[in-house]
């Protein structure tokens, strides 16, 4: 049944720096929140050159949304480094 999607997983936060990125991982891994990182390539034009940025999306268990607030809250990340999608 691994095939099968039961539609519990819930995009939730999403971040372009890789230092954040390592710090809400190591903070869902303290408080045992379950978790899956979507990693994806955004390209940006600027002045006739692309730019190439890492965004990773955070989708974790929609029954451990609560927890995982309370969890990076408490850490006090900076507003702009961080996007929370639900």
């Amino acid at each position: 049944m691994a095939g099968k999607i039961q539609g519990r997983e819930v995009a939730f936060v999403e971040t372009y720096d890789e230092t954040v990125k390592k710090t809400i991982e190591k903070t869902f891994l303290k408080h045992g929140i379950s978790y899956l990182i979507k990693v994806d390539k955004v390209r940006d034009v600027k002045k006739g050159r692309f730019e190439c940025r890492m965004k990773y999306s955070f989708f974790i268990n929609r029954f451990q949304a609560e927890d995982a607030r309370a969890a990076i809250t408490e850490k006090e990340l900076d507003a702009n480094s961080v996007v929370y999608l639900s």
